[in-house]
């Protein structure tokens, strides 16, 4: 795996804004899918598995936020459903994304900064693989919860460090303790293969979590 654009990254996650990591991201966007494959990356495949277990309609309306270059489309597609949409900053990762043609609407929104480009009780679900390794501001959470519908589900997954009763960014506290949201299920899965690095951050086994409007 290719790790130059992460490399320019400052090595303590909570100093990198997210204007640094748009631009880290749009650099890597040609060489994305080929870095994360080549070393086994199931964490798409193991949320959409996790969303076909809650939403057996493939009709069912999903929002996939920080969609990137479409890697969780794609496998939303594999198994028939047709009727996502995709959300990123990065809009070099979004043009490929597009290309691929797994996405009915796609369009760019920075998580916790900007609205999500649609109205109240749009969604299904909402998916977000990856993502929230630096500190995003927990409103989005809120923002979430307007677009989906009532019942709707947020599939998401955490690094370790990140999902611990540390708490380091807030992100448990913030669903955890809302009258927004009831946790349907939590588990470890794997997100990625190993990796050649002796940085702790890089954890193959994510936190997988289902969360659910009130």
């Amino acid at each position: 795996m290719n790790f130059a654009p992460l490399e320019k990254l400052p090595k303590n996650q909570a100093d990198i804004t997210l204007d640094c990591l748009e631009k880290t991201y749009d650099e890597w966007a040609d060489n994305y899918d080929h870095d994360l494959k080549s070393i086994g990356y199931p964490g798409p495949l193991n949320a959409v598995k996790i969303v076909e277990k809650l939403l057996n309609n493939k009709d069912a309306k999903v929002l996939d936020m920080a969609a990137g270059t479409g890697i969780v489309g794609e496998e939303f597609q594999a198994i028939g459903y047709e009727n996502i949409d995709a959300s990123d900053m990065s809009v070099t990762s979004l043009e490929i994304a597009k290309q691929k043609g797994v996405y009915k609407h796609v369009f760019r929104c920075c998580m916790g900064e900007e609205r999500i480009e649609a109205e109240d009780n749009t969604y299904d679900a909402i998916t977000v693989v990856g993502c929230w390794s630096i500190p995003i501001k927990v409103d989005v959470f809120r923002e979430m919860n307007r677009v989906l519908k009532k019942g709707g589900y947020l599939v998401s997954c955490f690094r370790p460090d990140v999902w611990s009763e540390r708490d380091i960014y807030g992100y448990r506290g913030a669903l955890n303790d809302s009258s927004q949201w009831v946790k349907i299920s939590e588990e470890l899965r794997q997100y990625h293969g190993q990796l050649a690095t002796q940085d702790a951050h890089y954890s193959s086994y994510w936190h997988f979590v289902v969360y659910q409007k009130c």
